[in-house]
């Protein structure tokens, strides 16, 4: 499948939740990114994909919003990755029940997005569209109390590479600098290499110098990307770190495949590049 164009676009909300689907009684837990089948439905919002538009086959319903499954994306989050557990009440038979979340706390998020050549008339579209600022549903991180804001940042020409055991070697000996989620499935080892500076704070008679804050990777084995029939989900390995509104420069400068597999990687600028899922 040929995917010729990137769009880059920023998301961001003053709160965020996309529940775990193994979260229990004890509280219900939030992905830190937001699942690729949260931002197929973002896309759908703005395209204007109704959420009952489905056709009848042999053995299921088929909808509409199925057709953007094979869309690629990246996900790079901009902002601390802090939680805050609340509170919400729900009614049910008449009875309020607790129900305790895990809500992000000011989420925003670099998202690269690639369309294959058989949806270009919605590319074109949706291109359209965030250049507009227009979506015809509304937009929410999650849930429908974290209305979404976006802005469209950057479209351009994807160029490929296919990184193999063979030409891994020669691939990073030029220090490449691979950014976003890093999609999983074949990959044994990484090196992250981030880079901040010192915080200060001068008082009268002395400094206070902070320690350098830590940043880590994160592995989701079992990540939402696709949801059919609106009951069944497949998953697959994603990690990610991440950068502070882009105030510090992190990514993953080294990555180790497994055995007699493969990675693609997309550019993005000059030795700058992204896995996409």
């Amino acid at each position: 499948m040929i995917y010729s164009n990137i769009i880059e676009m920023d998301i961001w909300s003053a709160f965020g939740s996309f529940s775990k689907p193994f979260s229990n009684s004890g509280g219900l837990l939030t992905y830190l990114i937001p699942p690729k089948t949260s931002i197929i439905g973002i896309i759908a919002a703005i395209l204007g994909y109704e959420f009952d538009d489905f056709k009848e086959d042999k053995t299921k319903k088929v909808y509409k919003i199925e057709e953007l499954y094979e869309i690629k994306v990246s996900i790079q989050p901009l902002f601390d990755l802090k939680t805050k557990r609340i509170i919400f009440n729900n009614r049910t038979n008449n009875k309020i029940i607790n129900i305790r979340q895990d809500i992000l706390l000011n989420p925003y998020y670099k998202l690269y997005i690639s369309f294959p050549e058989s949806l270009k008339k919605q590319e074109k579209e949706f291109l359209k569209k965030i250049k507009n600022n227009e979506t015809v549903y509304s937009l929410y991180m999650g849930r429908n109390e974290f209305p979404l804001n976006y802005k469209y940042e950057n479209d351009f020409p994807n160029y490929e590479i296919i990184l193999t055991e063979e030409n891994s070697e020669k691939f990073f000996k030029d220090e490449p600098q691979i950014y976003g989620s890093l999609n999983h499935k074949n990959v044994y080892e990484t090196e992250l290499n981030c880079k901040t500076s010192v915080k200060i704070i001068f008082y009268e008679n002395y400094e206070d110098v902070f320690a350098l804050e830590s940043f880590y990777e994160y592995i989701i084995k079992d990540f939402p990307i696709k949801r059919e029939n609106f009951t069944d989900f497949t998953y697959s390995p994603i990690s990610f770190y991440s950068m502070h509104n882009n105030k510090d420069d992190c990514y993953f400068s080294y990555i180790k495949l497994i055995d007699d597999t493969e990675l693609k990687l997309s550019k993005i600028g000059e030795n700058k590049w992204i896995s996409m899922i």
